[in-house]
């Protein structure tokens, strides 16, 4: 993605400016480059981000969506506000949504339903669901990406890399990531939504998984007639979850349905839905549970799979070290950490979950807090860890709705034993038992060959030790200053003792002009600003950055460049 902005851009670029400087976020337009007057608010930040981010429009909406499934990069304030964000949108006319049916499809739509009702079923920012009927007289839903709207995300796309850059190293933003990297990461998203072939890609591959799960069932795909922008699958008749009563016999089975659901995808096949709402969760006429939308999966990796049944047995069975040293594994960074304090950390959050009914417990999910503990201690989880930290979140409250007086631990003990007994089970000690071997084999053939060449490298000086000690580096660079200092002052006292012995000769030309004056005069002004510039840096040296100056001015060269190549 180019971070380039078009001039014609610049209009969008002022009203998000002034949208932020009406919801109190002023400075941020100013780091931006745009003097705005701030509106004063007495509402939270959190709401504001929420507010700001709907009157900003599709692309801020779906920022927004996006990020609340991130509890790695935002706080859990700004999370529970941006999940109230609503991706209602006006339908477009069917004569538009006609035209780009014909024209993913290829031929008439005629000539591929028998019917295709006008009035939408949903309508959202991406895309609007309308019913249908194949010409067999199979009843089906049609996914229409709306026209155009590629486009728009591309442009705001544009605008979001360049707000990014400007505000990098300037703005503190929550979590570990960089705006640019949240931006990277939102584009990701949203390129993933707009492609329904991937959609459906997922939906197969959900539907697949849960062929053995009774009671779970996954909407058929019709994948001869999806595209990048049209999505057709068999259309389901029932009440959404929301719909259901609480702690009624029927949200009992759907939740129970919906816990064993949870663990084939975790534990089992390793591929997840990212975004369990309720709103994607439907109980079907006779009983079953249906998901719906796969835009947002997820997909573990074997070691993750290992550390994830780590966590869960870790948690139901009150093993704080197995937790905290598995959530130690699976994240990055670059500081030491102190691992006797995490895992204080995560037994005091385990206590409060043992013994305790969902209405017990607060409003947060239990992963997403064990998230918010690794944020703490600067841990980098890879981000499937976090959808299903959010993910889980959304369970929990479900969970609240329709079993309110549930131990949620001892509900999910029996699955838990089952990880455990598989994990160290005949079969897979076996498998684990010969994976190491392999490993073995092959570090013991491989080490004749590289002691040979570490053995090389020795004899003829190609290997160096380096150490580094942060607070050298600090003396270091107040070395450097000083020698700059130092060379300032001496360049201009060397200057102002020569300007002074210039202005001191009055040797007038054959002309008359007195040059050797004038001469002294100028050296005099440029020791001057010699000086000024020492002062400068003895009182600012910490904060003047000549490497942030210069990306900024190439920068600058490079949207000037940008605009008149196009």
């Amino acid at each position: 993605m180019s971070a380039h902005i078009s001039v014609r851009d610049l209009p969008r670029v002022r009203d998000v400016a002034l949208t932020l400087a009406s919801h109190g976020f002023g400075e941020l337009a100013r780091i931006i480059g745009l003097e705005t007057q701030t509106s004063a608010s007495e509402q939270p930040v959190a709401r504001r981000v929420r507010l700001a981010l709907a009157d900003l429009g599709t692309t801020y909406i779906k920022l927004g969506q996006v990020m609340s499934v991130r509890p790695d990069i935002l706080p859990q304030g700004v999370l529970t506000e941006l999940a109230e964000l609503q991706d209602n949108a006006p339908s477009v006319p069917f004569d538009q949504i006609k035209a780009l049916v014909e024209e993913e499809l290829g031929r008439p739509i005629s000539e591929v339903f028998a019917v295709f009702e006008e009035v939408p079923l949903a309508s959202a920012s991406i895309a609007q669901v309308h019913g249908a009927m194949l010409l067999d007289g199979t009843e089906v839903a049609v996914k229409v990406q709306r026209p155009g709207i590629a486009t728009v995300l591309q442009s705001d796309l544009h605008i979001l890399y360049t707000m990014a850059r400007l505000v990098e190293g300037q703005l503190q933003v929550p979590g570990l990531y960089t705006p640019v990297e949240i931006v990277q990461e939102f584009e990701v998203a949203i390129q993933t939504e707009l492609d329904f072939l991937q959609e459906a890609r997922a939906a197969e591959r959900f539907r697949a998984n849960h062929q053995l799960v009774e009671g779970v069932v996954i909407p058929a795909i019709h994948r001869e007639l999806c595209t990048r922008r049209v999505l057709v699958m068999a259309r389901m008749r029932g009440r959404k979850l929301n719909a259901i009563v609480g702690g009624s016999d029927e949200g009992k089975r759907a939740m129970r349905k919906f816990i064993e659901s949870w663990y084939f995808q975790l534990f089992e096949h390793g591929f997840f839905h990212g975004d369990p709402h309720p709103g994607n969760l439907m109980v079907l006429d006779n009983g079953a549970l249906c998901f719906l939308d796969f835009g947002l999966t997820g997909t573990l990796t074997g070691e993750m799979q290992d550390i994830m049944t780590d966590i869960f047995a870790g948690l139901v069975f009150r093993d704080a070290e197995t937790v905290a040293m598995a959530v130690y594994r699976a994240g990055a960074t670059a500081e030491r950490v102190d691992l006797k304090a995490f895992r204080s950390e995560i037994e005091r959050l385990m206590a409060k979950y043992h013994g305790a009914s969902l209405n017990d417990l607060g409003t947060r999910g239990s992963l997403l807090e064990f998230i918010e503990v690794a944020k703490r201690y600067r841990i980098q989880l890879p981000r499937e860890f976090a959808v299903i930290a959010r993910a889980g979140t959304l369970v929990d409250g479900i969970a609240k709705r329709l079993l309110p007086n549930m131990d949620i631990v001892e509900e999910v003990r029996p699955w838990a034993q089952r990880l455990v007994q598989r994990r160290f089970g005949p079969e897979r000690i076996g498998a684990d038992t010969l994976r190491v071997l392999q490993h073995a084999q092959t570090a013991l053939r491989d080490l004749p060959t590289q002691a040979n060449q570490l053995m090389l490298d020795l004899e003829r000086g190609r290997v160096s030790i380096t150490t580094r000690d942060p607070e050298a580096e600090e003396l270091r660079l107040e070395i450097r200053h000083a020698a700059v200092r130092i060379s300032l002052a001496l360049c201009a006292l060397a200057l102002a003792i020569s300007g002074t012995i210039f202005i001191a000769t009055w040797a007038p030309m054959p002309w008359g002009v007195p040059i050797w004056p004038f001469l002294g005069v100028g050296i005099a002004m440029v020791s001057l600003l010699m000086f000024f510039g020492l002062m400068m840096h003895w009182l600012f040296a910490a904060r003047i950055h000549p490497r942030e100056w210069y990306r900024r001015l190439v920068a600058v060269f490079r949207f000037f460049i940008a605009e008149r190549a196009a």
